[in-house]
């Protein structure tokens, strides 16, 4: 990874870290992980090109080649972001695949929650600030939520109530799960968010499971010695 440029005021030095996929191999690719630290410290409203640019250590008309301006770039970023996101939690789902439905979900959200509270620029741009985007920002993030639902619809196979639950019951629950995850990464607890993988783990699982089941998956997480 170059040296960037000076930051823009108000904006940390760029951390080293980010995961392999979104590693920066060409100015594109630098100014939309400038996009994500600038749009992180800053919010996406305060965000400036000079911001970026100077961020990513390239010239203002590279940016202007690549992007017709701040909106484009941020929702670019914001589709890579995900893609790591989509990807990271994939990957632990798909790793115990040998195991039961509930404890691969147990598995993924373990995985996302363990991203995000270690790529905290991540967290906050990909959950609160591309809320105040604008409308297509608001539209990508609920595309990007639904990129969750086929894990969730297993559940209707595991449950015993699998046909009787309501059409939407993957989306509710991954509302659910976001909304809270929202709340604390505002508030400025994204590091903490491991803490919360009981909680979330109840309300995906609550749906498919019931409260006594899900409670039980919550108990399984303490008896293995989980503290977040």
């Amino acid at each position: 990874m170059g040296s960037p440029g000076p930051n823009p005021r108000g904006v940390a030095d760029r951390p080293e870290g980010l995961p392999r996929a979104y590693v920066v191999r060409s100015s594109r690719e630098r100014l939309l992980e400038a996009m994500v630290r600038v749009a992180a410290a800053k919010g996406y409203e305060a965000t400036t090109v000079a911001d970026v640019v100077e961020f990513a250590g390239v010239g203002e008309d590279a940016f202007h080649a690549d992007f017709d301006g701040k909106e484009e770039c941020f929702l670019e970023a914001y589709d890579a972001v995900m893609d790591v996101l989509v990807a990271h939690v994939e990957s632990a789902f798909e790793a115990c695949a040998a195991e039961p439905w509930p404890q691969r979900i147990v598995a993924g959200l373990r995985a996302l929650v363990e991203l995000l509270a270690a790529e905290a620029d991540i967290a906050r741009m990909a959950m609160v600030e591309v809320t105040a985007a604008g409308v297509a920002a608001r539209e990508r993030y609920r595309a990007a939520l639904a990129r969750f639902t086929p894990f969730l619809e297993e559940g209707r196979a595991y449950s015993s109530q699998g046909e009787k639950l309501p059409a939407d019951t993957a989306r509710l629950a991954i509302g659910g799960a976001t909304s809270t995850i929202f709340d604390e990464v505002r508030a400025g607890r994204g590091p903490e968010l491991p803490r919360l993988l009981p909680d979330l783990v109840f309300a995906v699982l609550m749906p498919y499971l019931g409260a006594e089941a899900a409670e039980d998956e919550m108990r399984r997480l303490v008896r293995e010695g989980w503290e977040g």
